[in-house]
C-alpha cells in the first residue's frame, strides 16, 4: 500500500514537472514570436537577406521547442494563433 501511494505521488510530481517545463518552453517560444513580429516590422531597417535569415532562425527555434514540448501540434497552435 505504501509503495503504491509513493508511486502515485512520484507520478503526480513528474507530470507536474513536465507541465511546468512545457509552459517554460511555451513562454520562450512566445518571446521568440514577439521578436519575429518586431523583426518583420523593421524590414526597412535590415537588409533583406539578413531579415530572411533572422526570421528563419527564429522559426527553427520555435519548431524545435514545439518538438521537445511533447505536444507539437498544440504548442504551435498556441504560438501562432494568438
Amino acid at each position: 500500500m505504501k509503495y503504491s501511494l509513493i508511486s502515485l505521488l512520484l507520478l503526480a510530481l513528474s507530470l507536474s514537472a513536465c507541465k511546468s517545463e512545457y509552459h517554460e518552453r511555451l513562454d520562450e517560444a512566445k518571446e521568440l514570436r514577439k521578436k519575429m513580429s518586431m523583426v518583420e516590422a523593421s524590414n526597412d531597417l535590415l537588409p533583406r537577406k539578413q531579415l530572411i535569415e533572422e526570421l528563419r532562425s527564429m522559426k527553427e527555434e520555435i519548431n524545435f521547442l514545439a518538438k521537445v514540448s511533447g505536444n507539437e501540434e498544440l504548442f504551435l497552435k498556441e504560438i501562432y494563433e494568438d
